[in-house]
């Protein structure tokens, strides 16, 4: 190796106090970003323990229950399906975690559930925030929002739509009984 490489591959490697101010300015950035979620989902989660007993969530089950069988759901995943949709998968996983522990759905529709959102999720948010990045006038955002949204939608559907193709006719695994 000559002396040229050395001094050029030494120029390349970041010095030590780069890496860790790097490192603590990623973890100081995760943490602001963990509390701003839970700032947001924890009083959500609160808000859904106390209107769960009430009929809240079960008119509105009731009101897309038609559309949720389709999709091989039922009424309780209306919820986390609505935030999800909206909010994103963290907020949705808030909602689904405890409609989970409480058995309310079968392993099958949650494994669909947890299909459906990861594929589509945060329909609004994200698309949105898409469709902000070079956008001119409020015309051209509503035209990449839709754009987005149906196609997000749309691949969602196909998704979860081919995958109730696919286990047609078939047991289900041991592992989801």
């Amino acid at each position: 190796m000559t002396a040229l490489a050395g001094e050029w591959i030494g120029s390349a490697l970041p010095s030590a106090g780069a890496i860790a101010g790097a490192v603590l300015g990623a973890a100081l950035s995760g943490a602001v970003f963990a509390l701003k979620i839970s700032a947001f989902l924890v009083p959500a989660l609160v808000l859904y323990d106390l209107l769960a007993p009430l009929p809240v969530f079960a008119r509105l089950g009731r009101r897309l229950g038609p559309w949720l069988s389709r999709l091989g759901m039922s009424p309780p995943c209306a919820v986390p399906l609505a935030a999800g949709l909206f909010l994103g998968i963290a907020y949705g996983a808030g909602f689904i975690i405890p409609i989970a522990e409480g058995k309310r759905i079968g392993p099958e529709e949650l494994l669909g559930l947890g299909l459906f959102l990861c594929t589509c999720h945060a329909i609004i948010e994200d698309t949105l925030l898409f469709a902000l990045v070079g956008a001119r006038s409020p015309a051209e955002v509503a035209w990449r929002m839709a754009t987005l949204a149906g196609l997000r939608l749309l691949l969602a559907l196909t998704v979860l739509v081919g995958r109730q193709v696919l286990l047609r006719g078939r047991k289900p695994s041991p592992a989801l009984e």
